[in-house]
């Protein structure tokens, strides 16, 4: 019987942590940037979205080229061009940044040991 408290004890401390973990990833992911009229993507299809998004990127106009990353269903180049958009714009901004992905990488890191010690 203490054996199975214990068990539960510890998987309940993982999903906890794994909650947790999903949360700050969701934040993270969800960051959505204000879009306006000025700022959607000109493309008639998801291809030409995607053309177009490219040489944006390349241009440096973050902001323009993650709108159209997003109209050609590409969220994950979309963020990341998102990101660079907006960069840090101080040193406290990316001192903040820096302090976010340590704790991103020290919860994954938790989570991974979590999961490793139960088996």
């Amino acid at each position: 019987m203490s054996w199975l408290r214990f068990h539960l004890r510890g998987t309940h401390r993982r999903v906890g942590v794994l909650a947790w973990a999903c949360l700050a990833a969701t934040r993270m992911v969800l960051a959505d940037p204000a879009l306006d009229d000025s700022r959607r993507c000109d493309a008639a299809n998801p291809e030409e979205a995607r053309s177009l998004a490219e040489v944006l990127y390349e241009r440096q106009e973050y902001q323009r080229a993650g709108t159209c990353y997003q109209a050609a269903g590409d969220l994950s180049r979309a963020q990341l061009a998102f990101v660079k958009a907006v960069g840090p714009s101080s040193h406290a901004t990316a001192r903040a940044f820096k302090e976010q992905r340590n704790a991103a990488k020290s919860l994954l890191n938790q989570v991974q040991h979590a999961f490793r010690s139960d088996h």
